[in-house]
């Protein structure tokens, strides 16, 4: 929350700039929000040259946080301007002079500042994944075509100036600092983390700038908060890894492939040896087509020995492919069980929440306590999109409530899953897993109710 002063002393001080200003001091007023949009810009791209230089990690939220700021000042910038121009000379300048340079400039740069700050936020990292990153790059060019949009318009004294100056300085002392770690530890070993889920590397000599991990931040110095810059996920699932060390299969056989509606795999594999496996985590399993192996991420319904079994959407794309011409006896491969996605040792009433086959890890969850009482709340988009239907039937003591968003049907719930339509006890703790806009609402919805004890997986 301390993050967020920064909005109150600027905040302040504009509320009083309208409340005492008289009608021919509206220019200067939005002269103040442009200029104080640039300074929390600035601010956000000197956050990680700044971690570079101090190692003081914890800085690495500020980097976002001043990045929404600026978009928010950039809105009211532009916001001001179009009202002075359509209120005090009844045209609408910007259309009128779009080719005069101050101005096509200053609308490019608030178009870009707008997809940085629409998607500022950690769903956006989940959907988006490797595009995300691609998109954040577009800072550094928004910077200079800020800085010309000033220039243009006549406007670039001492001050504008020092701020550009101070950050051109940072990054460059910065750059600098990188280069003389990247020498002192290329002659040593230098440990990498991958992302389980969608395979990425964190390497410690490169960090990663645009997510506030300056090079040679160690692994285990990231700030919790950090995620994963492709899939979005935590540093729970990243796992050590070494170039040189590739991880040992275990080979594993196809013994039941049962299509359970047109998108739905159930898959069970018999693998060489056994694996331990706690409810609620997944398999990373190698998969073969023409291009060459690759990995896919499962979550397991069910172990049973040297028996694993999993349920699988059958998504376009090399994973579904290979899934959808897998037969009884094709050879597959295992590599380890991962995840800390898993049912807490607690008396607490237990909640599941999920969509399509985000069902899978609860399943397993529901199973390991059948003498507790427990609330299934099970979302998909209408009757043929069901699955498991018998077998949450025959799991003890569990209440299920099935919502088809697009479908009437007697017997299940209309529309989307909504917590609020529910009473549940104060004390009770949530699973899901699923649609990530589902997830995202649910989560919020709880949290706005008092409930804590969340926990949670994005499909």
């Amino acid at each position: 929350m301390l993050r967020y002063i920064f909005v109150l002393i600027p905040g302040i001080f504009l509320f009083a700039g309208f409340y005492f200003m008289k009608a021919g001091e509206v220019n200067l007023l939005f002269r103040d929000f442009g200029m104080i949009s640039f300074v929390y810009f600035a601010l956000a791209l000197a956050v990680t040259p700044i971690i570079t230089l101090t190692d003081k990690n914890n800085l690495a939220p500020y980097r976002r946080t001043f990045g929404v700021l600026a978009f928010l000042f950039t809105t009211i910038h532009m916001g001001i301007y179009f009202y002075m121009e359509y209120m005090y000379q009844k045209t609408f300048f910007v259309l009128a002079h779009f080719k005069e340079l101050d101005i096509i400039s200053g609308v490019i740069a608030f178009v870009i500042m707008a997809a940085l700050g629409i998607t500022s936020n950690n769903f956006s990292v989940r959907i988006l994944k490797g595009t995300w990153k691609k998109i954040q790059i577009l800072a550094y060019p928004l910077f200079l075509l800020v800085t010309l949009h000033i220039a243009f318009a006549g406007r670039f004294n001492v001050f504008y100036m020092f701020v550009v100056s101070s950050v051109i300085l940072l990054r460059t002392t910065a750059y600098l600092s990188e280069k003389n770690i990247e020498t002192k530890k290329s002659s040593g070993k230098t440990t990498r983390y991958r992302c389980v889920p969608c395979g990425w590397i964190y390497d410690e000599k490169y960090g990663d700038p645009d997510g506030g991990i300056p090079p040679g931040t160690r692994f285990e110095d990231i700030p919790d908060d950090w995620v994963c810059p492709v899939c979005g996920v935590g540093k729970n699932d990243f796992v050590p890894y070494e170039e040189q060390y590739e991880q040992e299969n275990t080979p594993a056989i196809a013994i039941v492939a049962t299509l359970l509606n047109s998108t739905t795999l159930e898959l069970t594999l018999e693998t060489k040896e056994s694996f331990d496996v706690i409810p609620g985590q997944f398999a990373r399993i190698a998969l073969k087509d023409r291009d060459g192996v690759f990995y896919r991420s499962y979550s397991v319904v069910e172990s049973n020995g040297k028996k694993l079994t999993f349920c699988i959407k059958l998504s376009p794309g090399r994973g579904g492919n290979v899934l959808k011409h897998l037969k009884i006896g094709d050879t597959l491969a295992v590599e380890n069980i991962y995840g800390s996605f898993v049912l807490q040792n607690t008396p607490h009433p237990k909640v599941f929440i999920a969509t399509g086959t985000g069902l899978a890890p609860l399943i397993n969850m529901m199973r390991q306590i059948p003498d507790k009482d427990k609330t299934l709340l099970f979302g998909v988009q209408d009757s043929a999109s069901l699955f498991y239907t018998e077998l949450l039937k025959k799991i003890p003591q569990l209440e299920s409530h099935i919502f088809l968003s697009r479908e009437e049907i007697p017997g299940f719930r209309h529309g989307r899953i909504d917590v609020t339509t529910f009473s549940f006890p104060k004390d009770s703790e949530f699973y899901m897993c699923g649609n990530p806009a589902m997830v995202e609402k649910t989560v919020s919805d709880l949290k706005a109710q008092g409930f804590t004890k969340i926990y949670h997986e994005i499909f």
